[in-house]
């Protein structure tokens, strides 16, 4: 029998926020709820219901008339054109503000430079004042788009506001981004302005972002002004301005707040509109309730600010968390950087990619335990669970998965339920998930695709500049599977939880079974000598189907025979024999995007016979250089 790794006590559960929301629906909606799940099948037969409890128990500030929570025609193609809260206009930035105590600390920050700074939200609000105030004389309005190419900083965070204050949309790319990655995002939305850090530092090295600022202005022509900030310009603006009270404009509830973008593994990157009220009582909802964020929680998710992970973490100021920021890379001296800023700041949740935590095996970290670790990105495997598990027995390990297209996270944590290596807890209230087989059928304890039922507030308004929302509905919603959001990945939901099979378009066949690449991931890396590994499938012309194992090994190891033998073993041993790859190769990494994300399908790409620029952009990979590795393979092995 398999058993939790951790269990929620009876202390963690009463004190949890999601308890007293229950109590709060008990009692206001006169029902009675036994455990979690008869609260979820609330949420999702009355939707509604829910959605409005969630404005109610947030007390959400706004103007305008309420005039029906939900509008959709349950028997159209897709969800796009379901109106929330039609009637409500709201702020997220005022709420951001609201109930803060000046003197509390709104923020800290940290980089490689061992720079240490708390703001407080009289600090902030200072900053945000002059920012708005210069916004506007330039002639920033409700609309206009205003993008960063920004480092994840303290500034930055106060820039986003006084864009937001204004009603003004915001979108940003880390300095990490290539030029043309850059523009290619900003030249489809228009944009007004623009703020940009022409130098960073990372991993210990300078770079400079001149050449990026020289490109965008000569390829975007909406720019009517540039900010460099950290230049004397951006002091003569905070010395110019005195703070005045914020303005915060209100608007409709549907009203845009942020332009995320797709990867850009395929194509050019996606514009992905989000709507200002559908993120707030997202964010409410995903950290409160279920990541059991409190007020006075000290709260850091490792991210840069062209991941959506900066969206949502910024979030946790909603719920009166302190937000902690740290720039630069995580591994810098041999993390030391990054776990004592963590220390430091006594952060109580802690988030970062899940192939951070798989590398931090070995690491010992003395001296601290979080309340809640978070995971998101890829899978995290089983292995690493426990791993987590054994440094921090008391922690709540949280596994996460949702991604850009709702900027948030709709399989998530639970205060009420124990925590099995290798699954997520709960669907998150409200998000009406399923795995369905190849024939639209509902299954249990089964591997199927995901598939979002009903709409969500926080799904896209739309794609910017996508005409008749033609790429919109090509992403998510398909002739086979009419009516339903299709999200791409593989999924297994049973009384345990949910197991990630990895993405569906980069799934494994092997003599017509589908193998996600998350098992092959969970059995390889529970090898000591595994660093991090890769897979692909790819079919001949003759429809046979043949597996690539690339593995990174840690120190001195090296692929021979006798390494071949012991991953084929576990494999075997772990899954099935149709889960040993046809061929295993040592690579020296596995490539990432900038946001953590395996690159399966690019991989997959080459091997297939397409080119590297056609595969994937570089613009948009935390390692490029690792590509020519992958290409020499392929040259060796042509099917």
């Amino acid at each position: 029998m398999v058993k939790p790794i951790w269990t929620p006590s009876d202390d963690y559960i009463k004190e949890s926020p999601l308890y007293d929301y229950q109590q709060f629906v008990e009692y206001n909606y006169r029902r009675t709820f036994l455990d979690y799940n008869a609260l979820y099948e609330w949420s999702i037969h009355n939707l509604s219901s829910f959605w409005k409890s969630i404005f109610e128990y947030f007390k959400i500030d706004y103007s305008g008339k309420l005039e029906e929570v939900l509008k959709y025609d349950i028997n159209a193609s897709d969800f796009i054109d379901t109106k929330w809260f039609e009637g409500v206009y709201l702020s997220y930035s005022e709420h951001i503000f609201r109930n803060k105590l000046n003197e509390n600390i709104a923020l800290k920050f940290a980089d490689e430079k061992n720079t240490y700074a708390e703001i407080t939200w009289s600090q902030l609000k200072e900053k945000v004042s002059k920012l708005q105030q210069y916004l506007k004389d330039k002639g920033v309005t409700k609309g206009d788009r205003v993008v960063g190419v920004l480092n994840n900083t303290a500034d930055t965070i106060a820039i986003f506001l006084a864009v937001n204050s204004i009603g003004a949309i915001w979108s940003c790319c880390s300095p990490d981004f290539g030029d043309v990655s850059i523009t290619e995002r900003f030249e489809q939305i228009k944009p007004k302005l623009l703020f940009i850090e022409t130098t960073y530092q990372y991993n210990g090295k300078k770079f400079s972002k001149v050449s990026t600022l020289n490109h965008l202005k000569e390829y975007i022509t909406s720019f009517e002004a540039y900010v460099e900030v950290y230049s004397s310009e951006w002091n003569n603006i905070l010395e110019k301005y005195k703070e005045k009270s914020i303005l915060f404009e209100r608007v409709a509830f549907d009203h845009p707040i942020w332009i995320l973008y797709s990867s850009g593994t395929t194509g050019k990157p996606k514009a992905i509109t989000h709507s200002t009220g559908g993120n707030l009582l997202e964010h409410y909802k995903a950290l409160v309730l279920h990541q059991n964020v409190i007020s006075g929680d000290n709260y850091l998710w490792y991210s840069t600010t062209g991941w959506m992970m900066w969206n949502y973490a910024l979030s946790s100021l909603l719920c009166g968390a302190t937000l902690c920021l740290f720039n630069g890379a995580i591994h810098h001296n041999n993390h030391h950087s990054f776990w004592n800023f963590v220390k430091r700041s006594h952060v109580d949740h802690l988030g970062a990619g899940a192939s951070y935590f798989s590398a931090i095996h070995d690491l010992s970290i003395e001296n601290y335990s979080p309340r809640v670790i978070g995971s998101t990105g890829s899978p995290l495997p089983s292995v690493t669970f426990k791993n987590l598990q054994e440094k921090f027995p008391e922690v709540h390990i949280i596994s996460l998965s949702g991604g850009t297209d709702v900027c948030s996270a709709f399989l998530s944590g639970c205060s009420f339920l124990p925590v099995y290596a290798g699954k997520i807890q709960c669907r998150t209230l409200g998000a009406d998930i399923v795995a369905l087989d190849d024939k639209n059928r509902e299954v249990y304890n089964q591997v199927g695709e995901l598939i979002i039922k009903q709409p969500m507030p926080s799904m896209p308004i739309h794609f910017w500049n996508d005409e008749d929302n033609k790429a919109y509905k090509e992403s998510y919603f398909s002739n086979v599977r009419p009516g339903v959001w299709s999200h791409g990945d593989w999924i297994s939901i049973s009384n345990k939880g949910i197991e990630m099979f990895g993405r569906s378009d980069a799934t494994l066949n092997r003599g017509g079974v589908r193998i996600g690449t998350a098992e092959i991931y969970n059995a390889v890396e529970s090898l000591s000598i595994v660093q991090d590994s890769l897979v692909i499938s790819i079919e001949d012309k003759k429809g046979v189907s043949y597996m690539f194992l690339f593995i990174q090994f840690k120190n001195e190891f090296s692929i021979n025979r006798e390494m071949e033998d012991r991953i084929k073993k576990v494999l075997r041993n772990y899954y099935s024999p149709r889960h040993v790859p046809d061929y295993i190769f040592q690579v020296a990494e596995i490539p990432y995007t900038l946001s953590g994300k395996k690159l399966e399908i690019p991989i997959k790409k080459i091997f297939m016979g397409h080119s590297s620029e056609e595969s994937i952009s570089k613009d948009i990979m935390r390692n490029p250089e690792c590509l020519q590795e992958y290409l020499n393979i392929k040259n060796q092995y042509i099917i």
